[in-house]
């Protein structure tokens, strides 16, 4: 009996050490106490992703104006409220400059292509299936949806984890500071 308390004990600790490890690897973004949100400075990882349409969306091909990648997964239950949200945005509220581009991650490209197809109106900018999660991956998304917001070089400005990004402080910030 000692040998199983010790088992579940120890399970316990080590389940909340690696808690502690992911929010100490997270952090936050020093300007306040949001754990969902992270500010950073260094270059964004090179990615490729080939869009829905047939184009090639890169850290290249987006430099020059800023970018926002939404990294989301069919089956998010926060991913699909976000993102009727983020096209709206896309549509009435984004300034011109700045890029969006969804990448589907965590799921079958069958599921990704269906989701985006029965919802349609939910993405008013190019979408990309992440094969393999390698992009997720180069970028440390660890969670659904995780929103990344590059500026012009190709630096990473924001990480948002979870919903909330149009009310994000840090992110109308960058919106106000962008020239138009």
């Amino acid at each position: 009996m000692a040998g199983a308390e010790r088992s579940r004990g120890d399970g316990w600790r080590a389940a909340a050490g690696a808690l502690l490890m992911t929010l100490a690897a997270f952090g936050t973004d020093g300007a306040g106490a949001d754990p969902a949100v992270k500010a950073a400075g260094p270059p964004a990882p090179d990615f490729s992703v080939v869009t829905a349409d047939g184009g090639t969306s890169s850290r290249a091909s987006l430099a020059g104006r800023p970018a926002l990648l939404i990294f989301w997964a069919p089956w998010c239950r926060v991913c699909q409220r976000e993102l009727p949200r983020l096209a709206e945005f896309a549509r009435s509220g984004r300034p011109a400059h700045l890029r969006l581009l969804a990448i589907g991650f965590a799921d079958t490209r069958a599921n990704v292509e269906a989701f985006v197809k029965a919802r349609a109106e939910a993405f008013a900018f190019p979408t990309a299936y992440d094969e393999d999660n390698r992009v997720a991956e180069a970028f440390q998304v660890t969670a659904t949806p995780t929103l990344v917001l590059l500026d012009g070089a190709g630096s990473i400005v924001l990480v948002h984890r979870g919903g909330g990004l149009l009310q994000n402080p840090r992110f109308r910030e960058f919106l106000a500071d962008s020239p138009r």
